[in-house]
């Protein structure tokens, strides 16, 4: 009778150290939930505010900036540079809801979602289309930052001939 009462209370000792844990993890994750509903509110009366970016390499990332009602893609590395200035209020509204919905969808996975995620193959076609379109927009972006650039040094070009035939 002795060891079934030591064995009795060690699983009484060992459930209630789950408990106390489980409790324990439920109280971070009220904090975390509390804290992160605190900085959205503290931060959307900001004029300024990064919406998202994505790494390219070590220090350098392309990141969306909401200055007002204009977004502003723009190029970090050992400088920064403008890539973009998107002026549409459609697309400013479009590409905001996308971007904001992304980041607030990104919660806690369960462990069954994450194992089927890391059991399912990924769908290679699916990869590569996701992958050229983005390479398309990331070069039909930087197209457009050389054009307004080589558009820059004509209109420079031009003021500077001008200026030297009226003297």
């Amino acid at each position: 009778m002795n060891e079934s009462g030591g064995v009795w209370e060690s699983f009484v000792l060992i459930v209630k150290v789950c408990f106390v844990l489980a409790i324990v993890i439920i109280l971070f994750y009220m904090i975390i939930k509390i804290l992160a509903k605190r900085n959205r509110m503290l931060g959307s009366g900001q004029s300024i505010r990064s919406i998202g970016g994505v790494p390219l390499g070590p220090n350098k990332s392309i990141q969306i900036v909401e200055i007002g009602h204009c977004l502003y893609l723009v190029g970090v590395g050992e400088n920064i540079q403008l890539l973009e200035k998107i002026d549409d209020p459609d697309e400013v509204a479009f590409l905001t809801e996308m971007l904001t919905n992304k980041s607030s969808n990104a919660q806690f996975v369960t462990f069954g979602e994450w194992f089927k995620k890391v059991r399912s193959k990924p769908n290679k076609v699916d990869g590569e289309d996701v992958t050229a379109s983005y390479q398309q927009v990331f070069y039909d972006k930087m197209q457009n930052s050389m054009n307004r650039k080589k558009r820059f040094e004509d209109i420079l070009q031009e003021k500077q001939t001008e200026r030297l035939n009226d003297e």
